[in-house]
């Protein structure tokens, strides 16, 4: 098979902060990590590992200390704020523990709200959400508002709402951290089944390690290290 480029890569990623005493405090050391097309990665690790903190580098929503992060094989270094937003946009996904649902819109109108951000047409993107409606089993709640929903199903509409550019990477904080069991089992598995479907790749940060077992490949995070593991 050929080789894929991959989508995001760290290449030699350390973070430091400034504790509030004015101590320098490493979170993350020498990482290097990558994602391809089509590929599942779980990154596990304690509170306080730094999951949080390496995901938003990946996002690009904040700026190592040293190394290098490539997006699409191109450097992200010397980008401005809105340029990385836009790159951004165009090809990643995310989904929270937190759904972050606008509460006074529907669900339709909650999946639809990153192509209005956008600025794309909406018609375009009705065939989409209708199937991703009934791929998550939420085509019943489409007119409904988010309180009107368990929280499974809230979480489904986030999941909608996260592919609905058709991104090739979603990003995933923990998403079923609030849901029991059966529900979390149920929500990744149709979250694996979709980005399947859709072809995005899909990093998952969970402390469960059953979900992570699902993924092709697993890491962990510790003593602020990633190392590739086998659960």
């Amino acid at each position: 098979m050929p080789h894929l480029s991959p989508i995001v890569s760290l290449e030699n990623i350390s973070q430091q902060f400034h504790s509030p005493d004015g101590q320098i405090v490493s979170v993350l050391q020498n990482i290097f990590f990558a994602i391809e097309p089509n590929q599942t990665v779980s990154i596990s690790g304690e509170s306080g590992s730094g999951k949080s903190t390496l995901l938003h580098l990946i996002g690009g929503l904040d700026v190592p200390s040293s190394g290098s992060i490539l997006w699409k094989g191109k450097y992200t270094s010397g980008l401005s704020i809105d340029q990385l937003a836009a790159q951004r946009q165009s090809f990643m996904g995310f989904i929270f523990q937190n759904p972050n649902l606008i509460p006074e819109l529907t669900v339709l109108e909650n999946i639809l709200l990153p192509i209005r951000i956008a600025g794309k047409n909406l018609q375009h993107y009705l065939p989409r959400s209708v199937d991703l409606l009934h791929q998550l089993h939420i085509h019943k709640q489409t007119k409904q508002i988010p309180e009107k929903l368990s929280g499974g199903e809230r979480q489904r509409v986030a999941i909608a709402r996260a592919l609905i550019l058709n991104p090739e990477l979603i990003v995933a904080d923990e998403p079923t951290g609030n849901l029991d069991e059966k529900n979390a089992n149920i929500t990744i598995e149709l979250l694996l089944n979709l980005c399947q479907k859709y072809h995005s790749a899909l990093i998952l940060v969970t402390h469960n390690i059953t979900l992570a077992q699902k993924m092709q490949q697993s890491f962990v995070l510790k003593s602020g290290r990633l190392k590739a593991v086998h659960l």
